[in-house]
C-alpha cells in the first residue's frame, strides 16, 4: 500500500483507551454497570442494548464484577455508534450520509504518511509483571459471553501480534482467544489471515511462533486488527492516523513491539502438534455453525497488566451486533479503495449493511458513464481483498440511490433489476466456516445483483422518472424551516 504525505490532514486526538473512554462519556454514549457476572450476563446485556438500538447503542464500561476487585473491569460495545467509529479514526463526528464516513476513511489511508511506532524504556503496561507459576490468566473478569458457549474467551476484542519470519513485519490481527486453563490459552485463526501465515510458515519449519495478546488496547488498534489491510504493520498504520508514533515497548518473552499504554497482554508461543479442542464459540454471522476441533494453542510465558486493567470484549451475537458496523466501515473503505485503483470512476458511496453482517451485504452506489460499468463495479467489489473473504450479496446502484439506506437499496432492486439478467454469480469464492452453508473446502459461492437503470435507458432518458423533491427545494425548506430540519 503506497500512502502519500498531504499537507491537509486531520488526526486522531485521543491517546489510548482510558483517553478514548473520557471522549465517549463526554459525548453521552458510555455507560457504566457494576455488578453484572462474568459468566453470560455482561455478554447479554450487550446483546439486548444492541440488537434493537439502530446504531445508537452505548459502550458500556463493566465494574465491581463479583469475584473480582473493584477496578479489574470489561469494556463492551466499543464501535455500536457512527460517532464512536468517527471519534477512533479521527474524523468529523456528524455527517449526512453513512457513507460519509467511508469515503473519509478512504481519502484518509490514501493520503496517510505510515509512521513507525518508536520504542519507550517503560509505560503503563509494565506496571505488574507476572511470570512463571504467578501466570493466571484468569486473574481478570474473562467471561463467558453466551449461554451456549463452553469456555471462557478471553481474547475478543484483542489484538493477535505475530510476526513474519522471512521480512520481519508485526501483523496485528483480532482472533480469539479461549481459555484452558492459568496458562493456556487458544488463538483460532482463519486460513488466508495473516497470523495463520505467519503460524504456517514457522510450522513448516519446525519451528515454534511467538505471539502477544493484546487483550485491552487503544480502539484504533482493535479496529486496524479487524480490518482487511495489506502486509503493512497496524502500528504503522495506527502511528499515521494519530500523525505521531505508537510508543511501544519491547516485550519481555517475545521481544515485541507492545503498545506502551496496553491494558493487559499476554506473552507465549504456540508449538507445532501441540493442539486441543477449540470451541464452540457464537460467532459474527449469528450461529454457532464452526465445529469444534482441535487447533493449536498459546503457552502464556508472561502476563503484563496496568493497574486497575480495562479487558476489552467483542463477543459476537446475533445481528446487529456490535461489531457489524466496525467491519462493515473497514471493510467498505478497502472495497471503495480497490475500485479506484482499478480504474472504476464515479464511485459515489459503498457500505456493508451491518444485518449482513461485515461484507455479507455489500452496495456500491456509481455514476454510469458507460456500458458494463456496472458489472465491472460488481465483480471487482466482490473479487477484491476488501470483499472477497465470505462474502454473500453485492449490489451495485445509481447515483439516486443511498447505499447506506436499504430501503432505498431495496427499492433500486425491486425496480430496477431483472431477474433474468441482471443477476452474475461467482462460484468456489473465500469462504468462512463461520458461515452455516459453507461448502466443502471452505468455499462459497456469491450473488452479483445490477440494480442501476439499464444504461442504454438511462443514456436515451427513457427509463420512468422518480417522484422526488429536488436537491435545490430540499437545501430551501432546511433553510426555511431549522426546527422541522435540524442539522444532522
Amino acid at each position: 500500500m503506497a500512502f502519500a504525505d498531504t499537507a491537509v490532514q486531520s488526526h486522531v486526538h485521543y491517546r489510548g483507551l482510558r483517553d478514548w473512554l473520557d471522549k465517549v462519556q463526554g459525548m453521552g454514549e458510555l455507560l457504566c454497570v457494576n455488578g453484572a457476572d462474568w459468566n453470560v450476563e455482561m455478554g447479554s446485556i450487550t446483546q439486548m442494548l444492541t440488537e434493537k438500538s439502530n446504531g445508537t447503542a452505548p459502550a458500556i464500561l463493566f465494574d465491581e464484577i463479583p469475584g473480582y476487585a473493584k477496578g479489574f473491569r470489561t469494556l463492551y460495545g466499543h464501535f455500536s455508534s457512527i460517532k464512536r467509529v468517527a471519534l477512533t479514526l479521527g474524523l468529523p463526528l456528524q455527517h449526512d450520509r453513512k457513507v460519509d464516513i467511508v469515503q473519509r476513511y478512504h481519502q484518509r489511508m490514501q493520503n496517510m504518511k505510515t509512521l513507525p511506532p518508536r520504542f519507550v524504556k517503560d509505560g503503563p503496561v509494565l506496571q505488574n509483571v507476572l511470570e512463571g507459576d504467578k501466570v493466571d490468566v484468569l486473574k481478570f473478569p474473562v467471561p463467558l459471553h453466551h449461554e451456549k458457549d463452553k469456555a471462557r474467551y478471553i481474547g475478543t476484542a484483542c489484538c493477535v501480534m505475530t510476526q513474519d519470519p522471512d521480512s520481519g513485519w508485526f501483523n496485528l490481527g483480532a482472533y480469539r482467544s479461549q481459555v484452558y486453563d492459568r496458562n493456556t490459552v487458544g488463538c483460532q485463526i482463519t486460513e488466508g489471515k495473516h497470523g495463520r501465515i505467519h503460524r504456517d510458515k514457522n510450522f513448516e519449519r519446525g519451528k515454534p511462533m511467538k505471539v502477544a495478546i493484546v487483550c485491552g488496547q487503544d480502539p484504533l488498534l482493535f479496529m486496524l486488527a479487524s480490518s482487511p489491510l495489506p502486509e503493512i504493520s497496524e502500528l504503522d498504520i495506527a502511528g499515521g492516523l494519530r500523525g505521531e508514533p505508537i510508543d511501544v515497548i519491547k516485550g519481555p518473552y517475545t521481544g515485541f513491539p507492545i503498545p506502551a499504554d496496553a491494558e493487559i497482554v499476554l506473552e507465549g508461543e504456540t508449538v507445532p502438534s501441540q493442539v486441543r479442542q477449540e470451541g464452540p464459540f457464537g460467532e459474527w454471522m449469528g450461529y454457532y455453525s464452526d465445529d469444534t476441533q482441535p487447533r493449536p494453542y498459546v503457552n502464556v510465558k508472561t502476563i503484563l497488566y496496568r493497574n486497575d486493567p480495562i479487558l476489552c470484549c467483542a463477543p459476537q451475537h446475533k445481528p446487529v451486533d456490535e461489531t457489524g458496523l466496525l467491519k462493515g466501515v473497514a471493510g467498505a473503505a478497502q472495497i471503495w479503495s480497490a475500485l479506484e485503483a482499478s480504474g472504476v470512476p464515479e464511485i459515489l458511496g459503498v457500505w456493508n449493511h451491518e444485518a449482513g453482517p461485515a461484507t455479507r451485504f455489500t452496495v456500491v452506489q456509481i455514476r454510469q458513464r458507460y456500458p458494463g460499468h456496472a458489472r465491472q463495479a460488481l465483480h471487482i467489489a466482490a473479487a477484491c481483498q476488501g470483499g472477497a473473504y465470505a462474502g454473500k450479496w453485492t449490489v451495485v446502484v445509481d447515483e439516486d440511490i443511498d447505499a447506506g439506506e436499504l430501503d432505498q437499496v431495496l427499492w433500486a432492486m425491486c425496480t430496477r433489476f431483472d431477474p433474468n439478467v441482471d443477476i452474475d454469480l461467482i462460484q468456489k469464492a473465500w469462504a468462512s466456516k463461520r458461515d452455516p452453508l459453507f461448502l466443502p473446502g471452505n468455499f462459497n459461492n456469491r450473488i452479483l445483483i445490477d440494480a442501476c437503470i439499464p444504461y442504454d435507458m438511462k443514456l436515451k432518458g427513457t427509463f420512468p422518472t422518480v417522484v422526488d423533491v429536488s436537491d435545490d427545494l430540499r437545501g430551501k425548506l432546511r433553510a426555511k424551516f431549522p426546527h422541522i430540519f435540524p442539522p444532522m
